[in-house]
């Protein structure tokens, strides 16, 4: 660690309309054993005079904390973390839904990544989902891989049982270096409906750049999950066309010529558990009939997620276009 220089953290929190939930999150980073260095809350004061409120109680509660209050005045969740982004003074960015609350330990252990090798550009860790009131910690078979030419595997919410290397993450419980992440433009305005996909869009870009993203089981938080504002509909055909959408447009990104070609022909024929192709329709209508699962949409979902690879496709060609 350079201790003339240390590191800075930015906590990130986007909110809208939970100041319950909002209220236990600033209260858990309060009692971080390393606080962090600033809070940068998004804000709807329009739509969210609450939320506001409970910002400003909290203030007053904990002088010595450095909170901004963030005020947006249009929708989305990319528009608030690029919102907090450009009002960010730290070397690292720890994303945060306002629905989670961090453990006592949870910026200590996520700080020691970052303090110890300047090849890290980010770290992430669990998000435990509340069920009932009660945690429900579960181990990770697998780690959250990204795997050519589409294969998306995500344990987001489960514990590794040791620090693993990994390729994306969740926004519910995320850091990254904020250096890299601005060169790679940020998060993407591109992304269509509830933005499904951009904190991965960001990991990729970081990682693209050479640095390594880490996921610590002992980065931990709370998951209180609650219901969105906004975007509710989350498994209709206009989430599942958004959703596969944003999947092809991000990884398009990162592929060349024959990557493409090779991803549109996986997508269409296999796909992802959120936006099925041929593979995951038929298995996931099979399968439905004896496991309940939510994201088992079966062939029902096949139609609008191959219309969505179509415009993920078409959003990579304009971006590009644009770019020249």
């Amino acid at each position: 660690m350079n201790h003339k220089n240390p590191l800075r953290f930015s906590v990130f929190v986007p909110t809208l309309k939970r100041p319950d939930l909002l209220r236990r999150n600033l209260e858990a980073l309060a009692l971080q054993s390393r606080p962090p260095d600033e809070v940068l809350v998004s804000l709807r004061g329009d739509l969210d005079p609450e939320g506001v409120e409970t910002v400003d109680r909290f203030i007053q509660h904990h002088p010595k904390m450095r909170i901004v209050k963030v005020m947006l005045t249009e929708p989305g969740i990319v528009v608030a973390e690029n919102a907090i982004l450009n009002a960010a003074t730290g070397d690292v960015g720890c994303l945060l839904d306002d629905d989670a609350v961090a453990r006592p330990f949870w910026l200590e252990n996520l700080a020691r990544h970052y303090e110890k090798d300047a090849r890290v550009g980010g770290v992430a860790g669990p998000a435990i989902n509340f069920i009932h009131g009660k945690p429900e910690p579960r181990r990770a078979r697998f780690r959250n891989r990204v795997i050519f030419p589409g294969l998306i595997m995500d344990q987001s919410t489960r514990h590794t049982d040791r620090v693993v290397e990994v390729d994306h993450y969740r926004g519910a419980n995320m850091s990254l270096r904020l250096e890299p992440l601005r060169n790679a433009g940020g998060f993407d305005t591109n992304l269509r409906g509830d933005c499904f996909r951009f904190e991965m869009d960001a990991c990729l870009g970081v990682k693209r750049q050479g640095f390594r993203l880490l996921f610590d089981p002992e980065v931990e938080v709370d998951h209180h999950e609650a219901p969105r504002v906004l975007n509710t509909e989350r498994f209709d055909a206009t989430a599942i066309f958004n959703n596969a959408a944003n999947e092809t447009y991000a990884l398009m990104k990162g592929y060349g010529p024959i990557g493409r070609f090779l991803h549109m022909a996986f997508a269409l024929l296999v796909g992802n558990f959120p936006c099925p192709g041929l593979a995951w329709g038929v298995g996931g209508g099979l399968l439905s009939l004896v496991w309940k699962n939510r994201n088992l949409f079966g062939m029902g979902a096949m139609m609008p997620a191959w219309k969505g690879r179509l415009e993920g496709r078409r959003m990579f060609l304009r971006s590009r276009a644009e770019q020249r």
